[in-house]
């Protein structure tokens, strides 16, 4: 089964093939296209989230290609995709622009020459053995291009020095050098100009890192193109116009939102501070109203055709970012959510003392995975998590890389998401401990039991004595008042005295008996002076040899 196509494609970047559904941005797309026109060098910069990459992909390279436009004005994009430095993986920058172009642009014959010169194997040497009339004319899209300041400093130098002689050298001095060994056809191809254009695209915050291309492209930040938000009129176009495509492929029919809807969306989305509309939150937005096409939630309720969104469709603007943070956890893998969740929560986000808000950090890869290793983070784990776009990562300045929050917009939304858990967990903390302190309250109650039930044996005991006694206390006065009368009496009181006596016995052997149980269960709930104090007890009432040995064993299994 084909993959579902949507109108929105959420907070990813707008692909090539996304340009007829890439709307709101006509007017930077011209201004930008026409600074390429113009420029050997064009830096687009703007703030993360604003959409640079979509402006590229759908609205720029499209442009380039347009095969209704003059054929000067038509250039070959080649897009380049450094990616950010990993140690004894990447290539150097150099060779993934060199891939880029023999993946791009097949070789032409001809140019074995160049084979036995000092240039074979420079970038304009590759360019170079390309040209024709069709691939002479040549865009480098540099996308995300603060990944390439990742790399050791001897492979920037040598991709900024090679990329300066193939903008700016006709023919390299070597080469002009050796003119003479060359014929006419050849010195003819090698006079042929090449028109090669680049366009940069970076972070508004680390535009700093182009002035370190400076020595060899000294004009390289003269020629810039700011990408803002999107104004109100924009952004509204970038809703309204994606929706009414006919199209069956899409998975949802054509709909449109009503001025009640598309006012609330637009004034929950406008910035208070830049006046304007981030593209990263009305993807998030629109990808949520999609759903609920999608799913049945919404009808022709003016009878028009087309589906109305009003502003009871609308997603909770409150819960919107939360909800989204939430969805794109549930999307990794069980295994791993959990520690994405705490590295996201506990490890990029902090509370401000002072105002108590969160804000984002940045921190070390390494680091990160040093403090939630035990949770299963793993390079990989972050790297899925990075697909997600929750986070993003940069280098940092001890050759490696740094992981934060990609967007401010979802600071908000991880922060409530902590309180919630740490607040679960609180919960679950205080119930646990309630749970230990009823099971040792039970065990208390029953050591108690135990020890009531012991009294009332030795209470019993005492009483069945006391009346041993009495009768035979009484049988001994009636003994010695009878002594006279019959010597069978005296026997039968000398044996009530000695049957009380074993009964006395009896009844100390038992307690004894009973306190050495006892003993027994202090000793395993852990009471380790109660049961001694209850052998020595034992120990006062039954002297046999028997007992002092059983006691003298016990009290050695008790620390």
């Amino acid at each position: 089964m084909a993959d579902k196509k949507y109108r929105y494609p959420g907070v990813q970047p707008y692909k090539t093939s996304d340009a007829h559904i890439f709307f709101g941005r006509n007017e930077d797309r011209d201004k930008l296209y026409n600074l390429i026109q113009l420029e050997k060098i064009v830096v687009l910069f703007g703030k993360s989230g604003y959409g640079k990459s979509s402006l590229l992909n759908a609205g720029i390279i499209p442009l380039l290609t347009d095969s209704s436009k003059q054929e000067r004005m038509r250039f070959m994009p080649i897009e380049v995709r450094l990616g950010n430095f990993a140690p004894n993986t990447s290539l150097a920058p150099l060779e993934t622009l060199k891939i880029k172009l023999h993946e791009k642009i097949n070789e032409t014959s001809g140019w074995s020459f160049l084979d036995n010169t000092p240039e074979r194997d420079t970038l304009w040497a590759a360019f170079k053995r390309k040209q024709t009339q069709e691939t002479q004319r040549i865009v480098l899209v540099f996308d995300q291009f603060e990944e390439f300041f990742s790399y050791p400093p001897e492979h920037q130098e040598a991709f900024r020095w090679q990329l300066a002689e193939l903008l700016f050298t006709d023919i390299p001095q070597a080469l002009r050098d050796k003119s003479h060994t060359l014929t006419e056809e050849q010195f003819n191809r090698l006079s042929n100009p090449m028109n090669i254009k680049i366009v940069f695209s970076i972070r508004a915050d680390r535009m700093s890192l182009m002035d370190g291309l400076k020595d060899a492209l000294p004009t390289i930040l003269h020629k810039r193109y700011e990408l803002k938000t999107l104004s109100p009129s924009q952004a509204r176009e970038a809703i309204e116009k994606p929706a009414r495509i006919d199209d069956k492929t899409f998975s949802t029919p054509p709909f449109e939102y009503t001025e009640g809807a598309m006012s609330r969306i637009i004034y929950e989305l406008t910035s208070e501070q830049t006046r304007g509309v981030e593209a990263f939150q009305l993807q998030i937005v629109c990808e949520e109203i999609e759903k609920t096409v999608e799913q049945g939630g919404v009808t022709d309720s003016n009878n028009k055709g087309l589906l109305d969104v009003g502003v009871e469709h609308l997603p909770n603007f409150k819960n919107l970012y939360e909800n989204y943070y939430r969805r794109k956890l549930s999307e990794l893998d069980a295994n791993v959510s959990k520690a994405a969740q705490l590295v996201l929560e506990d490890g990029l986000l902090a509370n401000d003392i002072a105002t108590g808000e969160g804000r984002r950090m940045s921190i070390d890869s390494r680091a990160l995975i040093r403090q939630f290793y035990k949770l299963g983070l793993t390079e990989k784990v972050l790297t899925d998590l990075e697909k997600t776009y929750l986070i993003r990562r940069e280098v940092n300045t001890v050759g490696g890389f740094s992981f934060e929050i990609s967007h401010d917009t979802l600071v908000a939304p991880i922060q409530k998401a902590k309180v919630q858990r740490r607040a679960l967990e609180e919960k679950e903390r205080l119930e646990s401990e309630q749970i230990e302190k009823e099971k040792q309250l039970a065990e208390a109650q029953r050591q108690a039991d135990i020890e009531r039930k012991r009294r009332r044996r030795a209470t019993m005991l005492a009483i069945v004595s006391g009346v041993a006694l009495v009768v035979a206390l009484v049988a001994m006065f009636w003994a010695f008042k009878k002594q006279a009368e019959a010597v069978d009496l005296k026997e039968k009181a000398e044996k009530a005295l000695s049957d009380y006596q074993i009964a006395d016995r009896e009844r100390k052997k038992l307690e004894a008996r009973n306190l050495i149980e006892q003993a027994k269960s202090m000793r395993d709930a852990g009471y380790s002076k109660k049961a001694v104090d209850d052998l020595d007890a034992a120990i006062k009432l039954d002297t046999t040899q028997q007992t002092r040995l059983e006691i003298g064993e016990l009290k050695k299994t008790i620390k």
